[in-house]
């Protein structure tokens, strides 16, 4: 659905530098250094050829989650762990982790109307700057419809999946697709990273309070309701 853009040198046989990849978050910077790169094991990198791209920075997102495939320099940066070359990007989609009521699965854009089903493949959470990051397989046909997943923090009492809560030390969340029109004739992988706002959501820090997060969502595979669950690296 989305793919990997070219924007370094290309490789010969007489180049061995070695080509990483990985998922990082693309925080926004300063004049001299318009951008840096947040490592998800909290390494920080500045960028020689940042002049070659510039992230879709907006208002409400001064950080923005990419695979980055780099090689390393042997430059050095005051206040950054390495310096990188960026050789190819591939944008995630974000969005912010939102405490929900019973209020916002009513009306014309509620919660209500996200009926299309997922199957979560594979998350992580990056603890560097609270990132959960989801591989999913949604139901996709067109390549021109507008899907939209949301992760949320439930705290009404009419949710579907509240049947399928039980108290323990886990963070519960609640996945819903929104598939547009598109039909479920096919599917395809995607994926999304989610920000954790602690404060803004009231709750306490992550790795201290929760052993993990679960995730309810109800499943493409296998037509019932699901639980994901992710454990916090101890």
């Amino acid at each position: 659905m989305i793919a990997a853009i070219t924007i370094g040198t290309s490789c010969n046989e007489n180049n061995t530098t070695p080509t990483y990849s990985t998922f990082l978050t693309v925080v926004e910077g300063s004049w001299d250094i318009p951008y840096y790169l947040v490592f998800d094991d909290g390494t920080t990198a500045a960028v020689e050829n940042h002049k070659d791209w510039t992230p879709s920075f907006t208002e409400d997102w001064k950080e923005l989650r990419y695979i980055v495939y780099y090689t390393e320099t042997d430059l050095v940066e005051p206040g950054y762990d390495k310096v990188v070359n960026i050789t190819a990007y591939q944008p995630v989609a974000v969005s912010k982790l939102e405490n929900v009521t019973d209020e916002n699965f009513t009306g014309d854009k509620g919660l209500q109307k996200y009926t299309a089903k997922l199957d979560i493949s594979e998350a992580f959470f990056s603890p560097a700057r609270n990132y959960i990051t989801m591989s999913m397989l949604i139901p996709f046909s067109d390549a021109s419809a507008k899907h939209t997943v949301k992760l949320v923090r439930n705290l009404g009492e009419n949710s579907i999946f509240k049947e399928h809560y039980y108290q323990d030390d886990y963070l519960w969340l609640e996945a819903y697709h929104d598939a547009g029109e598109d039909s479920d004739s096919g599917q395809a992988a995607t994926y999304l990273s989610v920000k954790i706002d602690e404060s803004a959501l009231g709750i306490g820090k992550l790795e201290t309070f929760y052993k993990g997060i679960k995730i309810l969502h109800n499943s493409y595979n296998e037509d019932k309701v699901k639980v994901f669950t992710l454990e916090f690296q101890k």
